[in-house]
């Protein structure tokens, strides 16, 4: 019996090839690395698809995609790749960035979800949920599922954490009563269930592409290679330990100046 597939992590997408930085040039990935990932799934006989195709079919030959944020770049670079690979992907969109220089406005999120992709909620303000009270954490996510659906006109039912950071346990049932079904993570897996609770939505691990990957490493991303998965779990654990103990906040401050004290070396 086949694994169950992967869902992939993207950000922004740009012209340019990503820099080591602290902000969200880090989790970039370049337009000419993301035309060439979908032709590599295309010739290794998968199908890329949305969240929700994914979640249906139980075999390991189609692939999720998902972009977080929703920059601009993923509108002009990354449409037009997936159209012409007859790909659809899920966008999770911070609502109140709609508009924004660098993002989205509405008119192109329609015009995203006319072209087959699926528009879903990044919150309104993108705040780390650990940090937020059951009132902060009620407005975050009714605020964006009430914008999109009245924007896009649908039923708005997946988020994605901002910083792959959780509501604290006490609160999580606020995720579905406010409506979600889906909530995408930042944890390293395949699509399976984490931990799902009585009351809870189905948590779903991702896998980050960002950079310029090899198509060796691609190739283990996708396959869901037991020596990556246990590498990248390994230290996902010790950045949350790390992350738990400093908080979300000054854990991610403390990151930034890390990344960008590396991009500062010779």
């Amino acid at each position: 019996m086949s694994r169950p597939g992967v869902c992939l992590l993207y950000h922004d997408v740009t012209t340019a090839e990503p820099r080591v930085s602290g902000g969200p040039a880090h989790f970039a990935v370049s337009r000419r690395a993301l035309e060439r990932q979908l032709g590599l799934l295309r010739d290794w006989g998968y199908q890329g698809c949305s969240i929700a195709a994914g979640l249906n079919d139980p075999t390991e030959r189609s692939v999720a995609i998902s972009c977080d944020d929703g920059r601009l770049g993923q509108f002009a670079y990354a449409l037009p790749i997936l159209t012409a690979h007859a790909t659809s992907a899920t966008f999770f969109v911070t609502t109140s960035w709609v508009g924004r220089p660098g993002y989205m406005s509405w008119d192109q999120l329609r015009e995203m979800k006319a072209a087959g992709m699926s528009i879903q909620s990044h919150t309104h303000t993108h705040p780390f949920l650990s940090e937020l009270d059951a009132s902060a954490l009620e407005f975050e996510l009714r605020t964006s599922k009430a914008q999109l659906d009245e924007h896009l006109e649908q039923e708005t039912d997946a988020l994605a954490l901002p910083g792959g950071d959780p509501p604290t346990r006490a609160l999580r049932l606020l995720l579905r009563q406010c409506g979600y079904e889906v909530v995408a993570t930042s944890r390293w897996g395949t699509r399976q269930a984490l931990g799902r609770r009585r009351g809870e939505p189905i948590l779903l691990p991702r896998c980050t592409v960002r950079g310029e990957p090899s198509d060796r490493d691609f190739r283990r991303i996708v396959t869901a290679d037991p020596w990556l998965a246990s590498r990248r779990q390994l230290r996902d654990g010790i950045l949350r330990t790390i992350r738990t103990r400093l908080g979300p906040t000054r854990y991610s401050i403390w990151r930034g100046r890390f990344l960008d004290m590396l991009s500062r070396r010779p």
